[in-house]
């Protein structure tokens, strides 16, 4: 039996995670949490990315084969909470899976990009990625995989929040001229369970098959959940925030376009 930890457990990401490999019978699954939690509290444990050296208690205690990092916090102190993770996995033989960001590419916003493009970013959160990502590749090669992703949604996530708010209130911010792909929290979930089943390594590019302008996206997804639609409020941010993937080994059942998205957040 796989025992699998996952950091952030929590959150958005994280949680969805959780419920997803728990209901496999061949992993034990345990999660991080800071402040609350929703899930079965006797496999989740409390850690602060403040104090990143605490994370060998919780490395001991658990003793995984797998660590799934979607921490978030100071850069800095996670930086040296993925280092501690780094050490302690290449002496125990074991692997990660690292959360990224198509952030990783937002210096260079003229098209998409696949997983074997350069990464190139001006921002402090994607440069602080692409040394994440660097820090667990470099110590443990082909035991750590990296996913990007574009804007992640659930079904209770912040951005859908935000949404139906806005359209109560009759007023939403979007960004205009700017293309992105998107990405469930199943998705992301279903495509780290077959990662684990099928033994697979490398960089993953998580996200809808598709392409299209923010407004659009939101206009199908408010339409789709029969809110009534709020007046834009335009936020001008010309170019392209996406990561389509190129490998072939990816099952269709894992490829997802926009419109099983919305589905999905609508049931």
């Amino acid at each position: 039996m796989k025992r699998i930890l996952i950091l952030g457990a929590s959150g958005t990401i994280g949680s969805t995670v959780f419920r997803q490999l728990s209901r496999n019978m061949d992993f034990k699954v345990f999660g991080t949490y800071f402040a609350s939690v929703q899930e079965d509290t006797s496999s989740m444990i409390r850690f602060s990315v403040e104090f990143p050296e605490t994370v060998f208690s919780v490395l001991e205690q658990v003793r995984p084969d797998i660590v799934i990092s979607s921490l978030r916090g100071d850069f800095d102190k996670q930086q040296t909470v993925h280092r501690n993770i780094a050490e302690y996995l290449a002496a125990a033989g074991g692997k990660a899976i690292y959360i990224s960001t198509a952030n990783v590419f937002d210096a260079s916003c003229e098209k998409p990009h696949d997983e074997a493009d350069a990464r190139s970013s001006d921002s402090d959160y994607g440069q602080f990625k692409i040394a994440c990502e660097d820090l667990l590749r470099n110590r443990l090669g082909e035991s750590a995989s990296v996913l990007r992703i574009p804007f992640v949604w659930g079904k209770d996530s912040p951005r859908v929040r935000e949404i139906k708010a806005g359209c109560e209130i009759g007023c939403l911010e979007v960004y205009t001229g700017f293309y992105s792909n998107h990405v469930s929290d199943m998705q992301i979930a279903e495509m780290i369970q077959w990662i684990i089943k099928e033994d697979k390594s490398g960089i993953f590019h998580v996200g809808t098959s598709d392409v299209i302008e923010y407004p659009r996206f939101i206009e199908r997804l408010i339409g789709a959940m029969k809110w009534k639609k709020p007046e834009f409020v335009s936020l001008k941010e010309p170019g392209i925030m996406a990561v389509l993937s190129t490998r072939d080994d990816i099952p269709e059942r894992l490829r997802w376009d926009c419109g099983r998205l919305i589905r999905y957040l609508c049931e």
